[in-house]
């Protein structure tokens, strides 16, 4: 049995094909990491990583979290997300992966004409988890409260102000359109 320092949540413990992931462990791509902080254990007799707490268990994303996150790419059939923080039933949550999608099929409830016009590079959105898989994270935005809740404008690049249910941009005058959240930051 080897013992190891410290260890954070991320943290390298072994590879998959020498150890299966065990206690406050888990496994990507391969490899096995520490899903919270504590010393970490690697049993050569039943080739298990764990990990002996040493505070509280880390909390990690999981499906119906709530998101904060920044447009980074919109596609024709979905908008990559570059997220921020993450809580779920209020309590806070480790982002591993730092990077979500935002299917076509999960922007609203209703047609999506273009994706172009829910969402634009730069804007800060709130979304739910819809689901956690090892290939990625996918978000859903139906629901009133979530969606754009900052927008910035396509020629001025100055956060759009929403005006009777309208995004104007300041500076231009310009209407422009988004799935808005209903807490839409600037009013």
């Amino acid at each position: 049995m080897t013992k190891q320092e410290l260890v954070y949540p991320g943290s390298f413990l072994a590879c998959e094909e020498e150890f299966m992931a065990g206690k406050n462990t888990y496994e990507e791509d391969g490899n096995v990491y520490s899903s919270t902080i504590g010393k970490a254990t690697l049993d050569s007799g039943s080739h298990e990583a764990n990990v002996d707490n040493a505070s509280k268990e880390a909390k990690i994303l999981q499906s119906g979290s709530i998101v904060i996150g920044v447009v980074s790419s919109v596609k024709k059939n979905a908008v990559l997300i570059e997220l921020v923080e993450a809580k779920h039933n209020g309590e806070k949550r480790i982002v591993h992966n730092s990077n979500a999608a935002l299917p076509v099929f999960n922007i609203s409830n209703g047609f999506v004409k273009s994706v172009q016009e829910m969402f634009r590079i730069g804007d800060i959105i709130k979304a739910r988890v819809f689901q956690v898989t090892p290939y990625g994270i996918d978000l859903e935005t139906k629901s009133p409260e979530l969606g754009v809740i900052k927008a910035y404008g396509i020629k001025s690049r100055k956060p759009l102000v929403l005006i009777d249910g309208k995004l104007r941009d300041p500076v231009s005058g310009d209407n422009e359109s988004r799935k808005i959240s209903t807490e839409y930051i600037l009013r």
